[in-house]
């Protein structure tokens, strides 16, 4: 195996919280051996919220973001004087290249719809964020507090409606070419069907059978489930606790 590609939310931090310092060392300890790629449905601003980007610069070959429908350089020299404070974007998509203005607004009203028949309990705020080439949706809100996510984590494990939204969208939007997919714990990623995380592999100049896959949704309608099933290995994890006791076994002592 050639490279380690990395989902965010649930495998490397806590989602939307900050790295531990425990993953920051298990990551560098990894051996030098390995590209490090970071693959994620969050936008390049929140990434950098939980992972310092000078980590990102010094650790990562590249970060995709937005289900790798935008691309960031951060494989840069760190002797080179000249380089970057920041990663360079070197590609992206838009959903504006491939719908009106007018379907997009179609689909905001139904999902604001959706917000406003939901039972959930808390409903707080940011319920859709544009990040471009993708919608993320989120019924309780991106606005709210962990208290607040942590409700309706055990709301939707018990009334599946991440999953009934899910189903219900893919219907009523079908010939739209979009697709639907649980994201993190609380929301749900809505992209063109081909841009899934796969997507990324457009910008890794490795064959997918030579990368091993880390992730938290690896599941039929999870966000990580066609990159895991294109890598050659995948670790299914439940948290960053897990991914960290996995990567005991890719450091330089190991390798």
């Amino acid at each position: 195996m050639k490279a380690l590609i990395f989902d965010m939310d649930g495998t490397l931090t806590p989602a939307t919280q900050r790295m531990s310092e425990e993953m920051a060392k298990a990551l560098v300890n990894v051996s030098n051996g390995y590209k490090k790629y970071l693959v994620t449905g969050s936008s390049y601003s929140s990434v950098v919220k939980q992972i310092p980007e000078n980590f990102l610069l010094n650790n990562f070959d590249k970060v995709f973001a937005c289900n790798g429908t935008s691309v960031y350089n951060t494989n840069i020299d760190p002797d080179d004087e000249t380089r970057p404070i920041e990663a360079d974007l070197i590609h992206k998509v838009q959903l504006l290249d491939h719908y009106s203005q007018a379907d997009i607004n179609h689909l905001v009203s139904r999902l604001l719809k959706i917000v406003s028949e939901s039972h959930t309990k808390f409903k707080t705020g940011t319920f859709i964020e544009w990040r471009g080439s993708q919608i993320n949706f989120s019924v309780v809100g991106r606005n709210c507090s962990l208290e607040q996510r942590e409700d309706y984590v055990k709301w939707d494990k018990k009334s599946n409606e991440r999953q009934k939204i899910v189903n219900k969208l893919t219907e009523e939007f079908e010939g739209w070419g979009l697709g639907f997919k649980l994201g993190g714990q609380i929301s749900i990623d809505i992209t063109r069907k081909e841009w899934d995380k796969t997507y990324s592999f457009e910008h890794i100049s490795l064959d997918p059978q030579e990368c091993v896959f880390f992730g938290d949704k690896i599941v039929e309608g999870g966000n990580d489930y066609e990159i895991a099933m294109a890598c050659g290995q995948y670790h299914a994890v439940k948290s960053p606790e897990d991914t960290i006791k996995i990567l005991s076994h890719y450091t330089n002592a190991t390798n």
